[in-house]
């Protein structure tokens, strides 16, 4: 569906003074998860891509790091 062209002039000005999109919330582990229990986890799992990438979050020490890690033990396939 077009708008009709009476209101093309106003169309750029509308989009630009629309509110800002927001940003989707980022993956965080649950609070109750240590890096130590993360690190379990990813040893548990089996991958050696899942535990390398845990260990280098734990070695980085940042939390997204740590996210990351835990998100990979969720999404990759278990070794064995």
């Amino acid at each position: 569906m077009r708008a009709p062209r009476r209101v093309w002039p106003n169309s750029p000005t509308a989009s630009v003074t629309g509110p800002p999109a927001t940003a989707p919330a980022a993956y965080t582990p649950p609070g109750t998860l240590t890096a130590e229990e993360v690190f379990g986890q990813a040893l548990a799992h089996g991958d050696e891509h899942v535990i390398k990438l845990t260990d280098t979050a734990l070695d980085v020490g940042d939390e997204q790091a740590l996210a990351a890690a835990l998100r990979s033990v969720e999404l990759s396939e278990p070794s064995g």
